[in-house]
């Protein structure tokens, strides 16, 4: 608590953002995306386990019945945004 009586909360975690250019296993051509990670929740190393979940939680992104796999994903290129 602060010295006036009101509490300070603390500040929001610092976020990286990143541009990524990926490609997905067995399929042709190169996607883009950007990618927040936030600390003590995610790091770079999380960024194809969370491409992979957003290709699995789309239409048309993965084959009925495949789960998300992060080893599908191969990561060409990563720039902070």
């Amino acid at each position: 608590m602060a010295v006036d009586g009101r509490e300070r909360s603390a500040p929001p975690p610092e976020r990286t953002t990143y541009r990524v250019v990926y490609a997905v296993r067995g399929e042709a051509g190169v996607r883009r995306a950007e990618v927040t990670v936030v600390p003590g929740y995610s790091q770079e190393s999380d960024i194809p386990r969370i491409l992979a979940a957003r290709l699995a939680g789309r239409p048309g992104g993965q084959p009925s019945g495949q789960a998300a796999d992060a080893r599908r994903i191969v990561v060409l290129e990563l720039n902070e945004a």
